[in-house]
């Protein structure tokens, strides 16, 4: 069997007076920073960036491309039908649940994502969460303002437990590389880390319990699972239930893991004593969300789906995406999941 040509090899053989560039087509630039620098090799592809690209222009947008750049916009069957040009998916994220991986197989188009670039950003955006929450930092933040302090008898305002990290339990669902991560900051804050996790049994960073066990455990609950037909909605009413009182729920994993109506009901009844979310089910929520409705509280904090988006975190983030795009057109593919 004959050796395969890298792409742009095949192209020059292909195209001998005139090579032919390929077309690498990014549909929605702004899922990253404007200060992400991304090392392009223009001499060897035509480069195009949206902005942000609707569903209706999708196929418009994607015809004659090589290589399909994309962070939150779908690609369907539909899709690759229409454009058969594409012959691979840069995702400029590490989910890929947005991409139709059966028919990109059928079709003949690889796909990669972007691993590896969240290991600190992410899991110091749990530890935030869970000292805000815990040691009630925006309810005292309000008081300050509100002038309670200044009014105050007292040279402190301690009327609201305050919770140490230290000793405490905490839950990690899903044990992959950004719950491996958590875990480890957790641990050296002093807390006792269990975690349930179908594929991680033993581990020096926590103890693999039931779901059940983890529910009733843990002090801080943080979500890490991957969304799936299995993890849809595995925290609802009866699992908040479960919970205790004092606990904290934080979800920087993936909207739709936990139940969003039951979580801000277990919030209004006092079921749980703190909820730390940075993802929904839409994003972003223009059609509203359960949440919005509670985060004004201050046991409540939703962040707008940044926490893996640290300065160097983002730049790390672009410069995978880059190498997966030269890698394939080199003839050299990485960080593939189809």
């Amino acid at each position: 069997m004959a050796n395969q040509l890298p792409y742009n090899a095949q192209m020059k053989e292909n195209n001998s007076n005139k090579a032919a560039l390929p077309k690498v087509i990014y549909l929605d630039r702004d899922g990253l920073p404007s200060t992400v620098k991304l090392n392009l090799r223009t001499d060897e592809y035509d480069w195009l960036c949206y902005p942000n690209t609707k569903p209706e222009e999708i196929i418009k947008r994607s015809t004659g491309a090589t290589i399909l750049v994309i962070n939150k916009v779908p690609v369907s069957r539909a899709t690759l039908q229409a454009c058969p040009s594409i012959k691979h998916i840069a995702i400029s994220a590490t989910g890929y649940n947005l991409v139709d991986l059966k028919a990109c197989k059928e079709h003949g188009v690889s796909v990669s994502n972007t691993p590896n670039y969240a290991a600190t950003t992410v899991p110091e955006h749990v530890l935030m969460m869970s000292l805000c929450l815990r040691r009630q930092m925006l309810s005292y933040r309000q008081q300050v303002l509100n002038g309670e302090w200044s009014s105050s008898d007292t040279f402190c305002l301690f009327d609201t437990p305050i919770e140490d990290l230290n000793g405490a339990t905490f839950g990690v669902l899903g044990f992959g590389e950004l719950g491996r991560a958590t875990a480890k900051l957790a641990q050296a804050m002093g807390m006792q880390v269990i975690t349930h996790s179908r594929t991680q049994k033993q581990s020096n960073l926590a103890t693999n319990v039931s779901f059940e066990d983890l529910l009733t455990q843990s002090d801080i609950l943080s979500v890490h699972s991957s969304l799936t037909p299995e993890t849809e909605n595995i925290i609802s009413a009866k699992e908040l239930s479960a919970m205790k009182e004092t606990a904290i729920l934080i979800n920087t994993a993936r909207g739709g893991i936990v139940d969003e109506k039951a979580a801000a009901n277990a919030i209004k009844s006092n079921q749980i004593a703190g909820l730390g979310f940075d993802v929904l089910t839409q994003e972003p929520p223009v059609n509203g969300n359960p949440l919005l409705e509670i985060a004004d509280r201050p046991n409540v904090i939703i962040s707008p789906h940044n926490a893996w988006a640290s300065v160097n975190a983002a730049q790390t983030l672009g410069n995978i995406l880059m190498n997966n795009i030269h890698g394939f057109l080199d003839g050299k593919p990485q960080n593939l999941v189809s």
